[in-house]
């Protein structure tokens, strides 16, 4: 059975989770050698950000380990759980790293209320006119430029957190074996239920050569959630988040 990517989109990939490691060990020397203002800002900065990103570094890891995009064969189940639970710390990280990097804008910059008290944890957004008042007219200009890529991701993260979780289908039935897997399915619960458990394990055996795996992940159906091929869509996700860091340190450095 062929894989799913091309030898030249697997040596894609490969290169681009290779130099993860140097990137996430330089921008995590740059926040943690950088001197704040406050320990809020630090520890967001720290124990925020740098953590999360940690994170976001391992879940890559662990994703091609599992699901390797040389991947042929139907994956075990517990597999695609795992990598599942995965890349769902992914995507709440990840919006998290942005959470964490307003914070120590806000602290850093002094962002404030007209008033001159607090923001509310609540207001601490991209959205809000205070702190995108707060940038300079370049780096306002760089957040509008990836909108789409800000309205993927909360678009999975609250998804996640609040509808329909993520998931990878354990597999995909191409439409001309439709009837002949349904047929085995019938089939092999019909086995089950005369506990004959050896000729319900032939079936789903055969059941498996009907469909193949796909590196996709996707959430709900009915509110047409877009199909995403995961290994791409880290190592874009992972880079996008050190790209911003690095943004947003520069600012802070003005």
């Amino acid at each position: 059975m062929a894989g799913y990517f091309s030898e030249k989109t697997l040596d894609t990939l490969h290169r681009g989770r290779s130099r993860l490691k140097m990137q996430y060990i330089d921008l995590w020397g740059r926040y943690c050698s950088r001197s704040y203002r406050s320990e809020r800002s630090r520890e967001y900065a720290l124990h925020g950000f740098c953590r999360r990103l940690g994170m976001l570094l391992r879940v890559v890891d662990r994703v091609f380990e599992i699901l390797p995009p040389e991947l042929e064969d139907i994956p075990e189940r517990e597999d695609v759980e795992d990598a599942t639970i995965a890349i769902q710390s992914f995507v709440l990280n990840t919006f998290g790293c942005f959470d964490n990097l307003l914070w120590v804008w806000v602290f850093e910059k002094d962002v404030k209320e007209k008033d001159g008290s607090d923001l509310k944890p609540k207001d601490v957004n991209l959205g809000n006119k205070l702190v995108r008042g707060s940038f300079t007219d370049e780096f306002r200009a760089y957040i509008d430029s990836h909108r789409d890529w800000f309205n993927h991701i909360r678009q999975f993260r609250d998804s996640l957190a609040h509808r329909i979780p993520l998931y990878i289908p354990p597999y995909v039935v191409a439409t001309e074996n439709i009837d002949e897997h349904n047929r085995v399915e019938r089939a092999a619960v019909e086995a089950l239920n005369r506990l004959d458990i050896q000729e319900h394990d032939r079936l789903r055996l055969e059941q498996k050569k009907l469909a193949r795996f796909r590196p996709w992940m996707t959430h709900s159906v009915y509110e047409q959630s877009p199909i995403v091929v995961f290994h791409g869509q880290l190592l874009t996700d992972y880079a996008t988040v050190d790209e911003f860091g690095r943004k947003i340190l520069g600012e802070l450095n003005r």
